[in-house]
């Protein structure tokens, strides 16, 4: 495909999640979908967990109390939202942010599943339990965190880095020794990154 071709295909794909029916109470709960942002045709994807109220509202993902984090770990590498893409293992806030029921994955896993096909990746960055269970089909976030995996995806292999959620970060009280061990996590990205 061209880039002007996988351009076409996202925006396609954006319009065809835009009013997704799939899962009721999602939809009932939500303000709008949230497809993601940033570079389409970057080499890094990001996949979080699930949009929560900041990104609910403003229709982007990680740009609450989570993103702030997630942004300082990106610049504390020279990374910047630009360079990457960011989206969701789903594109819809669940009621009171509570966690993704695996129907619900699955409901959103073709368009995932497509979304890396068009994008072709090199790496993908799994941000927490959930992200990493659907690319990986592998549990236990603290114990693989920051290690490579290549694995094959979409037919194409793919090197992923399991990192902590930002709000497991919050929720610590601000750890240090546990932004510390993030940090390291995103210098372990940025070194991929360099030698793709």
């Amino acid at each position: 495909m061209s880039t002007q071709e996988r351009l076409a295909a996202v925006e396609a794909l954006k319009l065809e999640y835009k009013n997704c029916h799939r899962c009721p109470n999602l939809v009932k709960s939500r303000t709008q979908v949230v497809f993601g942002s940033g570079n389409p045709l970057a080499k890094i994807l990001f996949i979080g967990e699930a949009p929560g109220a900041s990104e609910d509202q403003q229709g982007v993902p990680f740009v609450g109390a989570s993103g702030k984090v997630l942004n300082e770990l990106l610049a504390s590498v020279g990374i910047s939202r630009d360079d990457i893409f960011i989206t969701n293992t789903i594109l819809c806030r669940p009621p009171e942010n509570r966690n993704p029921e695996k129907e619900e994955v699955g409901n959103c896993s073709n368009r995932l599943t497509t979304f890396i096909e068009i994008m072709q990746p090199t790496v993908i960055v799994t941000i927490g339990n959930f992200a990493t269970e659907r690319i990986l089909k592998k549990k236990g976030i603290t114990a693989i965190r920051g290690k490579v995996f290549t694995t094959v995806v979409s037919g194409r292999e793919v090197s992923v880095v399991p990192v902590i959620h930002p709000a497991s970060y919050l929720y610590s009280g601000r750890n240090p020794d546990m932004f510390k061990q993030m940090q390291q996590d995103f210098k372990t990205i940025a070194s991929l990154i360099d030698t793709k």
